[in-house]
């Protein structure tokens, strides 16, 4: 990366604190358009002039931009609608977990619309740290005065001491709450910015309060819009933050300033207004909201010249088109010290609104910056620290956060543009990047003998550069020996180490499981040496080799399938709630069919096939098997490597989903004596049919050490007995004879039946193709005649049971 990239990359990846935004709504209220029209995304219009923002350049260059965030096209603002709707539907958090990608912390006004908003405590799932509170001084005060008028008061008591003396307790309480990290004035919309530094006369208070209170009802509440008490309230607002600020406790006033609603006075929004207050009160940290726009500049000279002051950029993005805010940046940077800039979205009510500011703001910044750069106004150095700070750092000293930036959603940024990934990149990988531009973290995994998935977790960043080569992953060589508990056999070999080699066309998005996991992704890998070689053993390799040798020497192209059997179970709790032990989730239950119990278990088998669907997995069809809690999930066919790659997946989400809604999903072969048993039944098919009678004549030949890797455990042979459709006891093959170890379909396509769920796939598929790929170079003949009975016509030697006894021997019976 080079040092202009690096730049980029601070600008577009770094973390932020949006020092100033507003709740969410609810997810009824994000629905009600006429309350909450989706246009006020890009404009601050209202009402009838709100119609007019669909012909504004701001929301013709939202509605191409929302197609990333929507994951779909969007023309015209017509689809941007109905995007909107279809998310807020079936995954409103998911529309607000991407909005606020990149997010660290959320500084929010909360005080906007009581009953429609969700409570700021409830947008700490979507961030890295605690959201944090600005308390509104003008809706304090209403709330106080309504709360006055409708309460019995002492008669001797003054409504104007009484709202005093609430007020200051209002202040105090604010300030000793942690939970709040500073103030926002309105004031600009109620009486305009030339709030007078001096306090008015008790008189001329007293007479604003009555005026306020005459123009409002205990009902329907007061608006706080009389100068000399507006001013009031700032006044004593700041008096307050000056005092805590001696006792160490530093909590600013923001103001909104610029760019507002139609009730604001536009002439008094200008922030040189402030001026004389802001004299006033030197030791009382101001923000000056929304980039003043369009009075930056005034605003940035003021920051300029006062330490107290700091200038937010926020809002004007998305209401601004492209050039306009760029050049809000440039007219910020005229004069402003970068370390008194913060940033913000303004975001509101929509989850878009949070999404376009922080696209469009990075944009902007990076577009300015990195053209400052290479008209030697900044170095590259200057340039970066001047990004972090506006973006993070400066929010972060001045409201006194002590956060520590987390690059937890470095992945969107990544893949903004494509331009922006690496040229190298391996294509599945790079693909798979702009497919999916929530990702932040890829899990790294392989399956042991034992065919327990290890997995090793990489943010995106880091990712890239093991799939560029630029580090190895080690693991160590002892996994080779290890069991499920983590213990190592005799004679395993704790030294020396392998590596391990993603394939970034096994990549899938983890599904089903807690929305901790939304934004990540698994990966299959291969071993490598210390030298960088294939490694023997490598369970993928090992197919991945059988596959390449059938093809090269045979010009024999492989199709596999899974089916998925299992077994749902639910807890036996005691009163306490301790699990006890595990019973089938259904009893009334039949194979192939819906009874009372297995209807209950539709959500679960529906939400499996829609959770795969929408990782690319196409179930073929699911159903109820024979004991009960079981079910079949079949799975589609592809090559070999990409057929158990999505075994793994499946089996992941199956028992993902199932743990979601309190079952236990088991692929045991037989998790209770009399049940039927699980097996992973799978299908074979090979691309020239007229080689197959050798291909299974070795298949067949070698069965029994084949069954060593697709029947690993004792209890593997527990499943497999005469009678029950598991295959049977004997070698043999039958043509549609679902009670023979291997069930011919059709030329060339079979369905091998002795593979259980204990069994590494990738060595089990493996062993089965070497036996046919020995049965080809031997030019095997099939011997074995077609079984159509139920037990074997010609006697052969049983193979169940070839396997370690508790002694450690291998016998037979």
């Amino acid at each position: 990366m080079d040092s202009m990239d690096s730049l980029r990359h601070v600008i577009q990846f770094h973390p932020l604190i949006d020092n100033h935004a507003h709740n969410l709504l609810t997810r009824d209220a994000a629905a009600d358009y006429e309350s909450f029209p989706l246009e006020s995304i890009t404009s601050e219009a209202h009402g009838r002039a709100l119609q007019n923002a669909s012909t504004t350049m701001p929301l013709l260059r939202a509605t191409k931009q929302l197609s990333e965030l929507y994951g779909r096209p969007c023309a015209t603002w017509s689809d941007v609608v109905e995007a909107h709707s279809d998310w807020v539907k079936t995954d409103y958090e998911g529309l607000i977990r991407r909005s606020l990608e990149g997010t660290h912390a959320l500084l929010l006004d909360d005080l906007l619309v009581d009953e429609d908003v969700e409570q700021y405590a409830w947008h700490d799932s979507f961030t890295i740290s605690a959201s944090k509170r600005i308390v509104r001084i003008e809706a304090v005060a209403a709330d106080l005065l309504q709360q006055i008028m409708n309460a019995e008061r002492n008669p001797e008591e003054s409504v104007w001491s009484t709202f005093t003396k609430k007020f200051a307790d209002a202040l105090e309480h604010a300030m000793e709450d942690p939970a709040v990290v500073g103030f926002k004035s309105v004031v600009c919309y109620r009486t305009g910015l030339d709030v007078s530094p001096h306090y008015s006369d008790e008189d001329s208070l007293t007479t604003s309060l009555h005026r306020i209170l005459d123009s409002g009802t205990r009902k329907s509440g007061y608006r706080i819009d009389d100068k000399p008490l507006n001013d009031w309230l700032v006044q004593q607002t700041l008096k307050s933050i000056t005092f805590k600020k001696q006792a160490g406790i530093v909590k600013p006033l923001q103001f909104h300033t610029g760019l507002g609603d139609n009730d604001i006075s536009l002439v008094r929004a200008n922030p040189a207004y402030l001026q004389p207050l802001i004299a006033q009160y030197p030791n009382a940290d101001i923000v000056l909201l929304h980039s003043a726009y369009p009075y930056t500049r005034e605003a940035g000279y003021l920051a300029c010249v006062y330490p107290n002051v700091y200038l937010d950029l926020g809002e004007v993005f998305p209401m601004v088109n492209r050039q306009g805010q760029e050049t809000i940046i440039r007219q910020a940077l005229e004069i402003t010290p970068t370390n008194r800039l913060l940033w913000s979205t303004d975001g509101h009510f929509h989850p878009e609104t949070f999404w376009l500011a922080n696209k469009q703001f990075r944009q902007a910044l990076e577009k300015v910056l990195v053209e400052y750069v290479q008209q030697d106004d900044y170095t590259i150095s200057q340039a970066t620290t001047a990004a972090a700070d506006i973006l993070f750092h400066n929010s972060n000293r001045l409201y006194g956060l002590k956060l520590d930036p987390q690059y937890t959603h470095p992945a969107s940024s990544t893949i903004v543009t494509s331009k922006q990934l690496p040229p190298e990149l391996p294509p599945a990988l790079s693909t798979f990047l702009k497919a999916n531009p929530n990702l932040e973290y890829v899990w790294v995994q392989w399956l042991d003998y034992t065919a327990t998935p290890r997995v090793r977790m990489f943010p995106i960043p880091e990712f890239i550069r093991i799939a560029l080569h630029q580090r190895r992953i080690g693991v160590s060589l002892a996994v080779l020996s290890m069991l499920q508990d983590d213990t190592i056999v005799a004679g395993g070999n704790v030294t020396g180490q392998l590596y391990l080699e993603p394939d970034c066309s096994s990549l899938y998005l983890n599904a089903g499981m807690s929305e901790s996991t939304a934004s990540s992704a698994s990966v299959m890998t291969s071993w490598r040496t210390e030298d960088n070689k294939p490694l023997d053993g490598c369970p993928r390799t090992a197919l991945a080799s059988v596959i390449d040798k059938l093809y090269q020497e045979h010009e024999i192209d492989v199709k596999c399938g899974f089916e998925i059997e299992l077994m749902l179970l639910k807890p036996v709790k005691d009163g306490g709630g301790k699990v006890l032990d595990y019973k089938p989730a259904t009893e009334i239950h039949s194979w192939s069919q819906i009874t009372a119990d297995t209807r209950r278990m539709l959500p679960v088998l529906e939400e499996v096939h829609k959770t795969l669907a929408a990782i690319g997995i196409e179930l073929q069809q699911f159903h109820a098997e024979s004991s009960p809690g079981q079910f079949e999930f079949i799975l589609p066919p592809a090559s070999p490597l990409q057929a158990v790659d999505t075994l793994i997946a499946a089996r992941r989400v199956v028992t993902a989903v199932a743990e979601r809604h309190g079952y236990r999903a088991t692929l045991h072969p037989r998790p209770f004596p009399d049940a039927t048993g699980n097996a992973s039944h799978t299908h074979v098919s090979i691309s020239r049919p007229e080689k197959d009678a050798s291909f299974l004549a070795g298949i067949l030949a070698h069965f029994h050490s084949i069954m060593a890797f697709t029947l690993p455990q004792d209890i593997s042979y527990e499943r497999v007995r005469s009678g029950i459709w598991a295959g049977s006891e004997w070698v043999s093959w039958g043509f549609q004879n679902r009670e023979a170890p291997i069930r011919k379909i059709s030329p060339g396509h079979w369905e091998f039946r002795l593979m259980d769920g204990l069994a590494n796939p990738y060595l089990a598929l493996a062993a089965v193709l070497a036996g046919g790929l020995i049965g080809l170079e031997s030019r095997l003949p099939l011997r074995i005649q077609d079984c159509t009975g139920k037990v074997p016509s010609t006697k052969i030697a049983p193979i169940w049971r070839l396997t370690l006894s508790s002694s450690g021997r291998l016998y037979s019976d």
